[in-house]
């Protein structure tokens, strides 16, 4: 992943309806635009994306390290063998996205919104998902090492065998649905047996 990169640098104009490969990104970025490209292995490095405006971007064998994508956008989107190395993603969207072989590394990403996506191999490491948002989700192979989901919401999905045990799952919202099948350490049942109606004493 990510080789024969060419440096770029900064973006310096508006992007529409193209690909971009091979390309290395770092530092402060202009005001721009960009919609409907694809990026394909291509390395950001301490980039804020504050000034660029996505619309229907797909991420391809990137990788984003020491980047701050706060309250983007990707919703309905690929993002494909990609890794967020200690980048901030608060409040990002991934509305309805097919988010394969991703990894979230030490990433802030307090009310992320994975709502809607399909997630398949997926690696989660010592990540804040503080209420976060996943609803009518559909996990396959997500592999979780100390995450925290204090408060997040947990509905109407599929967790079968994903391992929650090394996670923070306080007064997360659960329904019976999306516990069923998931994997948890013996104190976390205290967290979800009161969906069953059970009173521990």
């Amino acid at each position: 992943m990510v080789s024969k990169l060419v440096y770029d640098g900064v973006f310096e104009d508006d992007l529409e309806d193209e690909t971009i490969c091979n390309k290395f990104f770092n530092g402060n970025q202009k005001m721009i635009k960009i919609k409907n490209v694809t990026f394909e292995n291509c390395f950001f490095k301490n980039v804020n994306f504050d000034n660029i405006e996505f619309d229907g971007v797909d991420f391809v064998d990137v990788v984003f390290e020491n980047c701050d994508l706060s309250n983007k956008k990707f919703d309905e989107k690929l993002i494909k063998n990609t890794v967020f190395k200690n980048c901030k993603l608060i409040g990002v969207n991934f509305l309805d996205c097919f988010i394969r072989n991703v990894k979230f590394d030490d990433v802030i990403a307090r009310y992320i919104n994975f709502s809607g996506s399909k997630i398949n191999d997926v690696k989660v490491n010592e990540c804040d998902f503080t209420e976060s948002s996943f609803i009518g989700v559909k996990a396959i192979n997500m592999d979780m090492d100390n995450v925290n989901f204090t408060k997040a919401e947990i509905l109407n999905s599929s967790f079968k065998n994903i391992d929650f045990s090394s996670s923070e799952i306080t007064d997360v919202m659960f329904d019976t649905m999306s516990v069923k099948g998931m994997i948890v350490n013996q104190f976390q049942c205290v967290e979800l047996v009161g969906l069953l109606g059970v009173h521990v004493k």
